[in-house]
């Protein structure tokens, strides 16, 4: 059996595992927990993901699909963010969970701190931070903010499950802490589905 062969097998698994436990418990901070613990299992065996089988980005970084459902199914993929790669706070509408493979990037936790009553404002202020790097993950629920910056010289690459596929991603919401701004990227969940 392949390389290419064990990782399908090994995303197929995965899967398999994320929607028996999300079928009995739904999306809750337990089952975030445990299926980060699934993908932080499958990221430890760095032998299915070697640098060979994924092109490098050409700039910033780059979302390998490993295994993307159909309709509203998930998205799993392995990403690759060069040295220095920066996202500024971002709300992704659904929830997601990273692991490490290799590499280390920070992820900065947010939460709002307006009454949203004014468009195109928005006040944030961080609650928390995690390292990735391998043996770690992370897990956010729909509409937690995060941050994220590529440390260290190396490219991070890392596991990222979502409850949707990137294609059908809902609107992702911008936050500019410096200017007390929020900007919205068109959804695109209309589009995939049409």
């Amino acid at each position: 059996m392949t390389v290419a062969d064990k990782r399908n097998r090994a995303c197929a698994k995965l899967l398999a595992d994320v929607h028996a436990i999300t079928a009995t418990e739904g999306i809750t901070p337990s089952t975030l927990h445990a299926l980060k613990l699934k993908l932080v299992a499958l990221a430890g065996k760095a032998a299915l993901f070697p640098p060979a089988d994924f092109a490098m980005p050409l700039a910033e970084g780059r979302n390998h699909p490993l295994l993307v459902e159909d309709n509203d199914g998930h998205g799993l993929y392995l990403a690759i963010s060069l040295p220095g790669k920066e996202a500024a706070p971002h709300d992704h509408g659904i929830w997601c969970v990273n692991a490490s493979v290799s590499g280390r990037e920070r992820h900065r936790f947010f939460r709002r701190t307006d009454d949203l009553s004014r468009p195109g404002h928005a006040t944030v202020e961080q609650v928390g931070e995690v390292m990735l790097a391998p043996g770690t993950g992370m897990a956010m629920a729909d509409h937690d903010i995060h941050s994220t910056e590529v440390v260290g010289d190396d490219p991070a690459v890392s596991l990222a499950l979502y409850g949707y596929a990137l294609a059908r991603f809902p609107s992702v919401a911008w936050y500019h802490p410096r200017f007390g701004s929020v900007r919205t990227s068109p959804s695109r969940r209309h589009a995939a589905m049409a």
